[in-house]
């Protein structure tokens, strides 16, 4: 019985269908289909139902399976183990939120390259929902979003949060001593889309206490409103770290306001079961020594 039939039986359960495993492992659904029909050979029995649309576990794939994911994690081990002499790369596949890839997820990265040998990262930089998306589906091994990740088999970890404000050009930010809400709801407002938490949060807080159509223009990326606001479009609500050296040098200024606006706050959160958890588990804890550090 091989291992590499073990591995796409994990994934296949743990993904949920053929075509998910395939897509995971870089493999054609048919050299899937073909490792598990071996694997179903060399145990004399079937471990997914057939009759299914989805790859639903027989009661001998139930019973399979915590034997799959030892396998999984002593593969891991022994990986870790030998870290220090191994030549194999492992590679984590990590996402994060614009937030972090902006301020200091660079420095951590190439931090985390000199205490972990033998580690390299498969980098995307996504909104907190895709993020998500992609962790629940096994697309990422670990991710740094606004967290909470309200799943079971997730396991969040509290990082960082930065605090919120509002900022504008010198000309624009001029135009009031103290920025009131009615002040700030006649302005064009920049903010994060409006299905994250933060843009959800702001564009309840303004509509509850004014009245008429609001202008808020909204985007995925923080780095097209950073400078949508450097160019004088509109007032903007974001984390004060993405705007810190337009703030020092000027070319932005924080508004005065009596409108507080929540901060928003990230986890590092990953799959609970999943083979990596040890190495992504160290990796995290490498990150609390480099953020209390920083």
């Amino acid at each position: 019985m091989r291992v590499r039939n073990i591995d796409t039986f994990y994934w296949v359960a743990t993904l949920g269908s053929f075509r998910s495993a395939a897509k995971h492992l870089n493999l054609t659904q048919p050299a899937v289909s073909a490792r598990i029909q071996i694997l179903e050979q060399d145990l004399g029995v079937e471990v997914f139902q057939r009759d299914v649309r989805n790859a639903a576990l027989t009661l001998a794939g139930r019973k399979l399976f915590p034997y799959a994911e030892k396998m999984m994690a002593l593969d891991q081990q022994i990986l870790d183990s030998f870290s220090e002499t191994t030549r194999i790369v492992l590679t984590i596949r990590l996402g994060a939120a614009e937030t972090i890839a902006f301020s200091w997820l660079p420095d951590f990265l190439a931090y985390v390259g000199k205490v972990i040998p033998g580690i390299a990262f498969e980098l995307t930089v996504d909104t907190t929902n895709n993020l998500r998306n992609a962790l629940l589906a096994r697309d990422i091994d670990l991710a740094l979003l606004m967290g909470p990740v309200s799943e079971a088999s997730i396991k969040n970890q509290p990082i960082c949060g930065y605090e919120m404000i509002f900022a504008a050009t010198p000309a624009i930010a001029c135009k009031h001593d103290l920025w009131n809400i009615n002040d700030i709801a006649a302005q064009r407002l920049l903010t994060f889309s409006r299905s994250s938490r933060p843009g959800k949060e702001i564009q309840t807080l303004l509509s509850s206490s004014c009245e008429g159509p609001l202008n808020i223009s909204t985007s995925t990326s923080i780095g097209a409103l950073r400078e949508l606001v450097c160019a004088g479009y509109g007032i903007c609500a974001l984390p004060k770290i993405i705007v810190s050296e337009d703030l020092k040098n000027g070319t932005l200024m924080e508004l005065d306001s009596d409108v507080v606006l929540k901060d928003i706050s990230f986890t590092a959160s990953y799959v609970e079961n999943a083979p990596t958890r040890s190495i992504v588990e160290t990796i995290t804890s490498h990150l609390y020594d480099y953020l209390e550090a920083a």
